[in-house]
């Protein structure tokens, strides 16, 4: 982390600890501190690909076939424990977002919510009695900073959108088979579609 963005941390850090503070500069600052964990998480990412493409130029020669495997295990390995750590952070604050443990929907208010989540006038009378709750407008409609162009890609959007994200694949990865939801169940996405067994070694096409 530079030292610009560690001062930025430790004065959100200090901000934090004081008492008494709204839930509007809570989620101000909720802000603040996901979009540095993704700049993050973006400039390990950054590195990363500097270490693959090195390795790639080495492949063409045979001799250099050692130094280009280093290249690519650091390519996997660099900067792991910032990694790790800041994934942690961004996973627990998606789900703090996701519960609205701060109960903020309510009390900050549903306009005043949309004006700090960036979203568009024309898109707020569609959703107002749609999504009643943060991870609503955050998560569901994905809406946050659609006054301006955003990526639909996969597991992309609003910085809040890819804490919430990172924290339900986690979810989805770590939670107990029985508290999933069956997807080919009765009012499930995929009720009544066939199921094809695959046997080991096949896929599906």
């Amino acid at each position: 982390m530079s030292i610009t963005k560690l001062e930025i941390a430790e004065k959100i850090a200090g901000i934090a600890n004081k008492q008494g503070l709204s839930r509007k500069t809570m989620l101000i600052l909720t802000q603040r501190v996901v979009r540095n964990g993704l700049a993050k998480l973006q400039q390990i990412r950054d590195e990363r690909r500097v270490f693959r493409r090195e390795a790639a130029k080495l492949k063409a020669y045979p001799v250099a076939q050692h130094q280009a495997d280093i290249l690519l295990a650091k390519s996997k390995s660099h900067r792991e424990d910032d990694h790790k750590t800041t994934k942690k952070g961004l996973i627990g604050l998606g789900y703090h977002l996701i519960k609205d443990t701060d109960n903020s929907y309510d009390a900050i208010g549903f306009d005043c919510l949309c004006d700090l989540l960036s979203i568009n006038t024309v898109h707020r009378p569609a959703i107002q009695n749609d999504e009643r709750g943060l991870a609503g407008l955050i998560y569901v409609a994905r809406l946050e900073n659609s006054a301006s162009p955003q990526s639909d890609g996969w597991g992309e959007g609003g910085p809040l959108f890819e804490a919430c994200f990172m924290a339900m694949v986690d979810w989805i990865k770590t939670a107990p088979e029985s508290d999933l939801p069956d997807l080919f169940g009765p009012d499930s996405p995929f009720a009544g579609a066939p199921i094809v067994p695959v046997k080991p070694g096949e896929t599906l096409q």
